[in-house]
């Protein structure tokens, strides 16, 4: 076997208790035995997911939602089924609360709230402020102003029109 062979190289070097301490060696198991550990773990699991309370389940919906805003910051492309008001319907949809509820919550008007998620109108930063400590620090104020400069300049590299046409007002500019 393989790892025997390993394992007598190492013998040579280390005593049997540093190669338990700093490795793991895989059992050669039978496929009937990797099935029972395999139906174990499974059970462990069901039983872990079982004992999980509510507040658990909802802290885990809300870190699974940050680290997909931040990939989703960090990459190069642009998705519009990914803005800001996406990820506020998320993060909403997660907390199982109503969106009168966080509207309450966060001080702004439902239907601000609701235009926001809609892509109808732009957050400001203090809405970034206010979900930031919503989320009890997890989603920092940062990643949620990301998602709108993320738009923004989308939205600023498409427009070519607008752009000729507030070009057109400049007098006096740098010829290079």
């Amino acid at each position: 076997m393989k790892y025997e062979k390993i394992y007598q190289k190492l013998k040579q070097q280390f005593s049997d208790e540093e190669i338990v301490d700093s490795m793991l060696i895989p059992a050669d198991l039978t496929e009937k035995e990797q099935q029972e550990l395999a139906n174990e773990m499974t059970a462990i699991r069901k039983q872990s997911l079982r004992e999980t309370t509510e507040e658990d389940r909802i802290l885990a919906d809300v870190m699974r939602l940050r680290f997909q805003m931040e990939a989703y910051v960090k990459s190069d492309g642009f998705s519009f089924q990914k803005t800001f008001g996406k990820f506020l319907e998320e993060y909403i949809r997660v907390l199982k609360k109503t969106r009168r509820e966080i509207a309450e919550d966060l001080a702004i008007h439902y239907t601000k709230l609701s235009r926001i998620i809609n892509d109808k109108e732009e957050p400001n930063i203090e809405l970034s402020y206010r979900l930031e400590k919503h989320s009890g620090n997890l989603i920092k104020a940062e990643t949620w102003w990301r998602l709108t400069v993320k738009k923004q300049a989308f939205v600023i590299s498409k427009d070519v029109e607008t752009r000729r046409k507030e070009q057109r007002k400049v007098r006096n500019y740098l010829i290079m």
